[in-house]
């Protein structure tokens, strides 16, 4: 099996008093990644916009949490932030942790916080999170907002400092300026396919034929209201078949949102994400299909977009 690669976790909320190298209430801690056979792990900055006063600054208090549990673990573990980086974590075997925001509205309207940001290390952004903002609206509130004059500059100094533009979350609208703005390939680093669950924070098959014509990839969610169904491997196998189908199983990668979401019995912790190998196989992708979802899609598309 090719090491997994994984597009979003919300770790950083639970490694505060544990630290990241091993946290039992976490679905995810370094010596567990470790063990299941993680090549990287994408931790999000996630600030929740609606119960802060200083988004922002506690944006930067959680990338530095997991900035320094990194470097403090640099026997397992190492920070991502070039091509080089990525080389190295996996000629040493190590668990690579790339630095991610998930709310865009930190930047509160200042839009030299984002080279800010891309300084400190943050490879992917989202535009928002579940609440509309300065920049879009967001598939939980307002679906049809697309993205304000000020988001198409937000998009732009994504794109110019090479942070990573993330759609999860996005309202369809905002969806569709990105498509039509955007000159890098983005990605949806946590979202499934709503065809298979129709729920909004999925993607319809439209959006993930333009993802995947773009050279993007798309990170399935353990999130079993995302799943649907029971929840279970093999509903999450038909949200990869769906994406495989309409975006090219090069699109296909995980985003399993672990530590954002509500346990999932299926998948209890890091740990239990390489029973997904066998689930897709069995479901009927090839042996280097299945390894091109758990990892090696995404090792791609990052050896592709990384300085």
């Amino acid at each position: 099996m090719h090491r997994i690669f994984d597009l979003h976790s919300d770790t950083v909320h639970k490694i505060a008093e544990t630290g990241l190298r091993s946290c039992p209430d976490a679905h995810v801690d370094l010596v567990r990644m470790k063990e299941a056979g993680y090549g990287m792990a994408a931790l999000a900055a996630f600030v929740d916009a609606g119960r802060t006063d200083d988004p922002y600054g506690d944006c930067l208090s959680y990338l530095d949490r997991i900035r320094t549990e990194t470097e403090k673990n640099g026997d397992i573990a190492r920070l991502i932030t070039s091509l080089e980086d990525l080389t190295a974590t996996a000629r040493d075997g190590k668990v690579g942790i790339m630095l991610t925001v998930e709310e865009g509205g930190v930047i509160e309207e200042d839009i030299g916080r984002v080279r800010e940001l891309a300084d400190r290390g943050v490879r992917i952004m989202t535009f928002t999170w579940n609440y509309d903002n300065d920049i879009s609206g967001c598939s939980h509130v307002s679906n049809d907002r697309g993205l304000s004059e000020f988001g198409c500059e937000f998009l732009g100094a994504l794109e110019e400092t090479h942070i990573i533009a993330d759609v999860s979350h996005l309202s369809d609208a905002g969806f569709y300026d990105v498509a039509k703005l955007a000159k890098r390939p983005f990605i949806a680093s946590h979202s499934n396919a709503r065809a298979v669950c129709a729920h909004g924070r999925n993607l319809t098959d439209d959006m993930i034929r333009i993802i995947g014509s773009r050279g993007g990839i798309i990170g399935l969610n353990y999130c079993a209201y995302f799943v649907g169904g029971d929840g279970g491997l093999s509903m999450l196998c038909r949200h990869a078949r769906e994406i495989a189908d309409c975006g090219g199983v090069g699109t296909v990668a995980l985003g399993g949102d672990l530590d954002g979401i509500p346990t999932n019995p299926a998948i209890k912790d890091c740990t239990e994400v390489p029973a997904l190998w066998d689930a897709l196989h069995k479901f009927g992708f090839t042996p280097s299909e299945c390894d091109g979802i758990m990892g090696g899609n995404a090792e791609r598309f990052f050896s592709e977009m990384l300085d």
